[in-house]
């Protein structure tokens, strides 16, 4: 039976969110290989390339690390958590995702700030593009990571390693 509800349209989000992710290396990656063919064959390239590569590499690494969140798979320390009983584990679980979503929040806030401060005085970032529209990676990256820490702190810890399940 096919799931219902919420859970069919959060497994397309992440679809989405992986195919997305997919999609920007493989683009990365082909911009790359052309901008190597172009210097070596034609001594020439693409003038945007760098700066579109360098916008792209931001995006991949904040998109990387929302899908690392989402599979609990981003660097964390569980030393105290092994030595836990199970009601003390799960408050500290939640104590450890509310404070990384703060930590989250903040830095979204600020990089909201750098993109407010970027379109004050914007230069071009590539052709019809602002310097701030790349920018933008931060706030949405780290604000989504804060809203998937939040969500993660209300749910269960996932069992370690070595309990069966994982």
């Amino acid at each position: 039976m096919a799931q219902g509800g919420p859970g069919r349209w959060l497994a397309r989000l992440h679809r989405a969110e992986d195919a997305l992710l997919a999609g920007l290396l493989g683009a990365l990656l082909l911009l790359s290989v052309a901008q190597i063919a172009l210097r070596v064959f034609f001594d020439g390239g693409l003038a945007w390339a760098e700066p579109l590569s360098r916008a792209g590499v931001l995006w991949l690494a904040l998109l990387g690390a929302l899908g690392a969140t989402r599979g609990h798979k981003h660097i964390a320390i569980d030393a105290l958590p092994r030595v836990l009983p199970p009601a003390a584990r799960r408050v500290a679980w939640a104590i450890a995702h509310l404070s990384a979503a703060g930590i989250c929040a903040a830095l979204a806030w600020f990089g909201a700030g750098m993109v407010g401060f970027e379109r004050e005085a914007p230069v071009p970032f590539i052709a019809g593009v602002p310097s701030w529209v790349p920018m933008l990676a931060l706030p949405a990256g780290f604000g989504l990571m804060a809203l998937r820490f939040v969500v993660s702190a209300l749910a269960e810890p996932p069992p370690l390693e070595g309990e069966g399940g994982a």
